[in-house]
């Protein structure tokens, strides 16, 4: 269960997601709800297609009808829909990989029908609204205090002017902070009910761990990545220059991908560009971010080339010379920088979250202070006048979980889960 897939969503959770399910298919049967775009479609309605022996169901939900700020997290319609999909398909476990746009419902329906549930929790979602722990002004939350939450939730405030917004927090904002206490109240309850919860790398245990997931019940579980298509890559011609630089991701201000045009625009070295790929989504209610962007970059020889599925990967790398993910938000664990890395495409990247659980400076890759953009262009000046440095990152061949084995660790977790479940009933 995940809130989309590819092709209609494409970042590299969706893209480990889907890989992970066609070679799960491969022995087992496998099928994915997920919520799809609305478009032209009704608010709830259905579709479902058979893809690579993966049965995917869409369930297209409009995001925008929030009745109130429970419907955030909390929507009883989708629980009934979930609820007679499994009691159709009577699968022996639920894997959730994420809840955006859903219901924490769906949990507790699953859990009822006596199915026991795994939550991988790729982001920081349920415990920050907002999922990033990253305000608009692009402060990191380094711990969730409800209090400071208020600000972040536009629900209770969407359609009002700027007066009206602030004094609605003012008058509101005892209301609101119940509001947050009864959320993670009833995050607490569902999350009670889940198996285990998994985290990609160390330090997204440890973050959200601290804002509230049980100990007990929380391991680490690296991604398994395909990287077939990876391997597909050209490799740079040795002791030749970097001159196109390069940004795979979601276009969303928490990405940093103004710092990253930004310090571009401020580089020494002459004759460089700079390849963005990715789509901008709608983000906490801003709407136009690409514009932004492109406005920022007006004059430069910065290329925006809209979003690439997956089996576009190697077209994409190969026209790049360096990856670089300039992050400000806790990122839980870096398949693109796995991917460039594979392909011996050096990287630079932010000092953040579990990126620094990959990468180490000068050794493998460069890392730079999240949101410095001096810092960001001497160290893209630095890789563009030493290709000797960007040879010597990529030296050593990268390795990374395959996809194979992380199955095979799921596997074993599915049925230890199984095996638990219906010991319970037994007792």
């Amino acid at each position: 269960m995940a809130q989309g897939l590819p092709p209609e969503q494409v970042g590299g959770v969706e893209v480990y997601l889907k890989n992970l399910a066609r070679k799960m298919a491969e022995n087992e049967r496998v099928f994915i709800f997920t919520r799809g775009k609305l478009g032209s479609h009704k608010h709830l309605e259905m579709e479902t297609e058979v893809e690579d022996g993966v049965e995917i169901t869409r369930l297209r939900v409009d995001t925008r009808r929030l009745l109130d700020f429970r419907a955030t997290y909390q929507r009883d319609e989708v629980d009934l829909i979930f609820k007679n999909y499994l009691l159709e398909k009577k699968p022996e476990i639920v894997h959730i990989h994420h809840l955006g746009g859903l219901s924490l419902g769906m949990i507790r329906f699953a859990d009822e029908l006596g199915l026991p549930v795994i939550l991988t929790s790729h982001d920081h979602h349920p415990f920050c609204p907002r999922g990033q722990r990253i305000r608009d002004d692009k402060r990191i939350c380094h711990k969730i205090v409800l209090d400071e939450c208020l600000e972040c939730l536009k629900p209770q405030t969407v359609g009002l002017n700027l007066p009206a917004k602030v004094a609605m927090y003012v008058l509101a904002k005892d209301k609101g902070l119940h509001q947050l206490r009864e959320m993670r109240a009833e995050i607490e309850r569902h999350l009670a009910r889940v198996f285990r919860i998994i985290a990609p790398s160390k330090f997204h245990r440890e973050r959200i761990i601290e804002a509230g997931a049980l100990a007990d019940k929380t391991i680490v579980l690296p991604y398994g990545l395909d990287l077939s298509l990876v391997e597909q890559v050209p490799a740079r011609i040795k002791n030749s220059p970097v001159r196109k630089f390069g940004y795979l991701g979601t276009l969303i201000p928490s990405k940093g991908v103004e710092d990253l045009i930004l310090a571009f625009k401020k580089m020494k070295t002459k004759g460089c560009e700079l390849h963005i790929f990715g789509e901008a989504v709608p983000y906490h209610g801003l709407h136009d971010y690409d514009r932004r962007l492109q406005e920022m970059a007006s004059g430069l020889p910065v290329f925006f080339h809209g979003a690439y599925q997956p089996d576009q990967l190697p077209q994409t790398l190969a026209q790049i010379d360096c990856m670089v993910l300039p992050s400000r938000w806790y990122e839980s664990f870096g398949i693109t920088i796995r991917e460039a890395l594979r392909a011996r495409r050096p990287v630079i990247v932010s000092d953040i979250g579990a990126f620094q659980e990959v990468i180490v400076h000068y050794q493998n890759g460069l890392l730079f202070q999240a949101g410095e953009v001096f810092s960001l262009r001497e160290m893209m000046d630095q890789i563009a006048a030493r290709p000797d440095l960007a040879d010597k990152l990529v030296a050593k061949e990268f390795q990374a979980e395959s996809l194979v084995d992380h199955c095979q660790k799921l596997k074993d977790l599915y049925q230890q889960a199984i095996r638990e479940r219906k010991a319970g009933r037994a007792d």
